[in-house]
């Protein structure tokens, strides 16, 4: 099949697990299928640094789209004259929608793949004789993580932003699902949802994985002088800076009191400021961006996701799990997982099940070698990419029928 895909970033170097997901799907597509990558630049030049991307890509179609307080300004300013939602206005990019009108008018494709909603409104660019089936990747239910953040949130002007976003987000998501023929989610929470709102179209579970060749038990583990526990993620998304605040500021020395050597590291790009400020307590390392997590997750005692917000599936616990290191999550950090709790992960949702569950792990060697190991059974049989991914061909051949190919 030839598939038009579009992605609002370049999916390199894949930092974060939107951009991992969008790499793996490009990766496993082109096995079978000619695939163009449409997506924006934050600067000219950035496709150089992405030649694995010419591996997977037939052709990769690029625009820079400048994040420039002036740029960004002209688009939301047209974005409010179109009447359309400011996340859309800020990721939406004339001279882009001019490459897929050009695209769709010269090529024939079988499927538009666009990934998150809000780059919905590049379908109105689309050719109108394209016979393409149009297809949505839900990474997660942005109403829903508003919704839950909000839960969270102190009154104030966080909280009115909080407000308008639940509120706005749940009426133009619900909009955009209606405008695609097949729709993909990650979780059974989101399939549901889906299905709800937008009855018409093909809904597809296909769930988020994990390279387990590349995150495998046989990492070198680096020599640590006292024990720690890891938290992996992009340290700028907001469910992510309330989770390890959350942790340091409640969790972490509860902990210390008991076992007053054990640490935390803090893993992950773009730490927000009130993430470096934690770096100033007792046990705590904030490390931003690094080349490798597989090093800091090989050494820790566990990986901890005090989730409280957020949606989607956390590619952070299918990546430790292959890697045969114990997980202790919260119910909304492991959602959407067919996890087995005390038998491949362990849960906590307050600050004493966290402590028990960590000091568990401390006392009994056995259990974390046997959570472990049942973690990696767990994610080999059913989380490797190879495995997840091939519900994309599924909804394909559901669409197209006997036009597929």
């Amino acid at each position: 099949m030839n598939v038009l895909l579009m992605s609002p970033w370049l999916p390199w170097p894949p930092y974060d697990g939107g951009r991992i997901r969008i790499l793996e799907t490009l990766r496993y597509l082109s096995r079978r299928h000619s695939v163009t990558l449409v997506t924006s630049l934050c600067r000219a030049g950035e496709i150089d640094h992405a030649p694995v991307l010419k591996d997977f890509c037939q052709n990769v179609i690029t625009t820079v789209v400048s994040n420039g307080t002036g740029a960004v300004f002209s688009r939301l300013s047209r974005g409010v004259l179109s009447r359309r939602p400011l996340i859309q206005s800020f990721y939406y990019d004339t001279h882009l929608a001019q490459q897929v009108r050009d695209l769709t008018s010269r090529v024939a494709y079988d499927v538009i793949q666009v990934e998150f909603p809000f780059q919905t409104p590049y379908l109105n660019a689309v050719a109108p004789l394209s016979r393409a089936k149009k297809i949505l990747t839900m990474h997660n239910i942005e109403s829903l993580r508003f919704k839950r953040e909000l839960q969270l949130s102190q009154w104030g002007k966080r909280r009115l932003v909080l407000l308008g976003n639940h509120l706005f987000f749940r009426a133009w998501e619900k909009e955009a699902l209606r405008q695609f023929d097949g729709i993909i989610t990650v979780s059974d929470l989101e399939r549901t949802w889906v299905q709800l709102h937008a009855p018409r179209a093909t809904v597809e579970l296909v769930p988020n994985g994990v390279d387990t060749e590349y995150f495998s038990p046989a990492c070198p583990i680096p020599p640590e002088s006292n024990p720690y526990i890891v938290f992996t993620g992009a340290m700028d998304y907001p469910p992510n800076v309330d989770a390890v605040r959350w942790f340091c500021n409640e969790i972490l020395p509860m902990l210390q009191r008991n076992i007053p050597h054990i640490g935390l590291k803090i893993v992950g790009k773009n730490p927000h400021q009130q993430i470096l400020e934690l770096g100033n307590l007792k046990g705590v390392h904030v490390t931003g961006t690094v080349a490798d997590i597989r090093s800091y997750v090989a050494g820790a005692l566990a990986l901890v996701v005090p989730l409280r917000s957020g949606g989607g599936t956390r590619l952070k616990i299918l990546e430790a799990m292959a890697m045969e290191r114990p997980v202790i999550s919260t119910t909304v950090g492991a959602e959407g997982l067919e996890i087995t709790p005390g038998a491949d992960i362990l849960i906590a949702d307050d600050a004493e099940q966290f402590v028990d569950q960590v000091q568990l792990l401390v006392r009994s060697p056995e259990t974390s070698k046997r959570l472990g190991s049942e973690g990696r059974r767990l994610v080999i049989e059913k989380y490797d990419w190879s495995v997840c991914l091939s519900g994309l061909e599924r909804l394909y051949d559901t669409l197209l029928g006997s036009e597929a190919a």
